[in-house]
């Protein structure tokens, strides 16, 4: 029986969601199913800078073996992400390999027609580059799949000790999103804020953020004492960025309740971790 492979790409939060629809789908089918991790842009970090790493694959339930870790040895070059520096060796060397491909910019337009990916994935021996997943999965399997390193989960432990009985998280998103700077202006968090600073006297907010200046903003109208952000500025070239932005996620995942900006899988990870409500701001 032929191992399905799936390499994850895109931020934080997408690679999570394609790794749960991986999961599910080799419950589905019963056929194993490897998940790779790799360095990629916005991606500078390895699965163990972030997470524990199982020390042998496990089952998919009642379907086939799962394995999540990062790329090692070849794995590394023929599943790099093609690029001109690299002159687009791994797509020539993956077509050498793999008879059954999809990749990433396909998954959508598949997804509108109906395509059906589970009886794709029974042939056994397919390759899937994703960002986006491709089927539904539970809520559980986000703590399940991802378990926090010590020393991360300890972080957001001291982080947490300034966080009041009613705390609320904000998740901004700003710099390269337009969609998110468009559908979901800062003016939409200011009347949360206010609305909840009315019914709440010990209101404490966690702000997530990637723009500097979206912090300032609401350190200036509520006061540095109200509102909780980052020590450092968010940045995705750095395995120092990536885990800031882990922590970030474990943070808002421990708040009363999440206000998140459209265009962002962020926030929806987010919550996966405790079940927190989720409310997404947009016009």
């Amino acid at each position: 029986m032929k191992t399905n492979t799936i390499i994850l790409e895109g931020g934080l939060g997408n690679r999570m969601r394609v790794a749960a629809a991986a999961y599910t789908m080799a419950q589905r089918t019963g056929i194993p199913m490897r998940v790779l991790w790799t360095s990629q842009w916005g991606m500078r970090c390895r699965f163990d800078d972030l997470f524990i790493t199982s020390p042998a694959p496990s089952a998919a339930k009642e379907g086939g073996e799962y394995v999540l870790r990062d790329a090692q040895g070849f794995e590394k070059v023929i599943f790099a992400r093609p690029t001109l520096k690299n002159l687009y060796l791994p797509r020539l060397l993956q077509r050498l390999c793999y008879r059954h491909i999809i990749l990433s910019p396909q998954i959508y337009y598949l997804q509108r027609d109906g395509f059906d990916f589970e009886t794709w994935f029974q042939q056994g021996g397919t390759l899937m580059t994703a960002y986006r997943d491709f089927c539904e999965w539970e809520d559980g399997l986000i703590p399940f799949l991802f378990r926090p390193l010590p020393a991360i989960e300890r972080e957001v432990n001291a982080r947490t000790t300034a966080f009041t009985p009613y705390t609320i998280g904000l998740h901004i998103r700003r710099t390269d999103n337009q969609a998110s700077i468009d559908a979901s202006p800062v003016e939409l968090f200011f009347d949360v804020v206010d609305h909840e600073l009315a019914e709440h006297d010990d209101l404490h907010v966690y702000l997530a953020t990637d723009d500097e200046p979206t912090k300032t903003l609401f350190r200036q109208r509520y006061g540095s004492d109200r509102i909780q952000t980052a020590p450092s500025q968010a940045t995705r070239d750095s395995v120092a960025g990536i885990r800031e932005a882990l922590i970030e996620m474990l943070l808002l995942a421990r708040t009363s309740h999440v206000y998140g900006s459209a265009g962002s899988t962020f926030s929806e990870i987010a919550v996966k971790f405790s079940g927190t409500p989720l409310t997404i701001l947009q016009r």
